[in-house]
C-alpha cells in the first residue's frame, strides 16, 4: 500500500478502520490523494463537508512517511490543523489543485507558502486565490535557502511571496512555471527574484496576465522588460514561454545560447508583442549567433505581411516559426 486515494470522508473511515487493524501499512504509504467527494469539492462550505474534512486530515497525520501529497478541496476549518501535518511529514512533493470558484472557500492563503514549503520539498504545485502585494524588498527573507527543483504556482494575485520562492530556490531549480492575473509593477525586483536560478534553470514560463485596469496604472511599455535584464544571463535555459509584457523586441539579441524554444504570449485585451524594424533586424543580423530551433508567437495583432516577414527571416536562419492567432 504505497499509494492511496482518499476522496471525502467514507473512504477516509474506511481507511482509518484498516489502520487501526494492521497500523503497521502507514509507515509504507509514500504517495496520497486527499480531498472532498464531488458533492462537496465545488463549495466545500456546509457543516458535512467541515466533517468529512476532518475525517481526512486524519488520515493524513497517520501516514509518518509520507513523500508525495496531493491535496484537493476540504473545507476551511481544517487549514491550521492540516499544515501541521504537512510541516511533520519528510515531503517531496505538494500539489493543491484544483483552485475552487470563491475566494472566500479557498483553504489556503498566500502566506501559507511558508509553511507549505518544506525544507525537504523538491516540487510544489499550487493554484491559489490572493490578495495582490506591493513589491517591496524584504528585510527579512521569508524563506531559508530551499531544495525546490520545479515550481508551479498560479495566482490569482500579483503576490511577492512568489518571487521570494524563485530567488530563495534559485541554487537547485530547474523547472519554473509561474502564472498571475496581474503584473508586478518593480522589474528590477522581479528580475532579482530569477537571478539566482540562472545556473540551473531549464524550462521557464512566466506568463502574466493583468486586467486592463492594471495594464494602465503599472505597465509601462517603453521600460526595459524583466527578460530585457535576466535573459542573456541563463547558462542552462532551454525553453522559454512568457507573456508579452515581459520581453520587447530586443529579445533576439539577448537569447542565451542554451535557448531552443521561445513562446511569447500576448493575451486579446494586453499589448502585442508586434513585429518592428529592430525585431527583423536582430534575427537578419548574422553577427549574432543562433542556437535557437523553434519560435512560437500567440498574437492578436499581426497581419500576413508580419508573419510572412518574420517566417522568412528566421527560415533563413534555420529557425521553425509558428504563429497562432490569440
Amino acid at each position: 500500500m504505497r499509494s492511496i486515494s482518499v476522496i471525502g470522508g467514507k473512504a477516509a473511515t474506511l481507511l482509518q478502520r484498516t489502520l487501526r487493524d494492521r497500523p503497521e501499512r502507514a509507515r509504507f504509504v509514500r504517495n496520497a490523494v486527499i480531498g472532498l467527494d464531488a458533492a462537496h469539492e465545488e463549495s466545500p462550505v456546509s457543516d458535512e463537508a467541515r466533517r468529512e474534512s476532518v475525517k481526512v486530515v486524519e488520515v493524513l497525520e497517520a501516514l509518518p512517511l509520507l513523500q508525495n501529497l496531493h491535496l484537493r478541496p476540504l473545507h476551511s476549518s481544517v487549514r491550521s490543523r492540516l499544515l501541521v501535518a504537512i510541516r511533520s511529514k519528510p515531503l517531496l512533493a505538494i500539489v493543491c489543485l484544483p483552485r475552487l470558484e470563491s475566494p472566500n472557500d479557498a483553504l489556503f492563503h498566500a502566506t501559507d507558502l511558508q509553511e507549505l514549503v518544506t525544507p525537504t520539498l523538491e516540487r510544489l504545485e499550487v493554484d491559489f486565490w490572493v490578495e495582490p502585494t506591493p513589491i517591496l524588498p524584504f528585510l527579512n527573507p521569508p524563506f531559508p535557502t530551499l531544495a525546490l527543483t520545479d515550481i508551479r504556482v498560479f495566482f490569482s494575485g500579483a503576490n511577492a511571496l512568489v518571487l521570494a520562492l524563485l530567488a530563495a530556490s534559485g541554487p537547485t531549480l530547474q523547472t519554473a512555471e509561474v502564472y498571475f492575473e496581474d503584473i508586478f509593477d518593480n522589474i528590477e525586483l522581479t528580475s532579482a527574484s530569477l537571478m539566482p536560478s540562472t545556473k540551473t534553470l531549464r524550462r521557464l514560463q512566466y506568463l502574466t496576465n493583468p486586467s486592463l485596469a492594471a495594464l494602465e496604472e503599472r505597465y509601462d511599455p517603453t521600460a526595459l522588460q524583466v527578460f530585457d535584464h535576466v535573459l542573456p544571463h541563463f547558462e542552462k535555459l532551454e525553453y522559454l514561454s512568457t507573456s508579452a509584457t515581459e520581453v520587447s523586441t530586443n529579445i533576439f539579441r539577448l537569447l542565451p545560447p542554451s535557448l531552443r524554444s521561445l513562446r511569447i504570449q500576448s493575451y486579446s485585451h494586453t499589448p502585442s508583442f508586434h513585429p518592428d524594424e529592430a525585431l527583423l533586424d536582430a534575427i537578419e543580423d548574422q553577427s549574432i549567433e543562433f542556437h535557437i530551433e523553434h519560435v512560437e508567437i500567440n498574437d492578436h495583432a499581426w497581419d500576413e505581411d508580419d508573419i510572412e516577414d518574420i517566417g522568412e527571416a528566421l527560415a533563413a536562419r534555420g529557425v521553425a516559426f509558428l504563429y497562432t492567432p490569440d
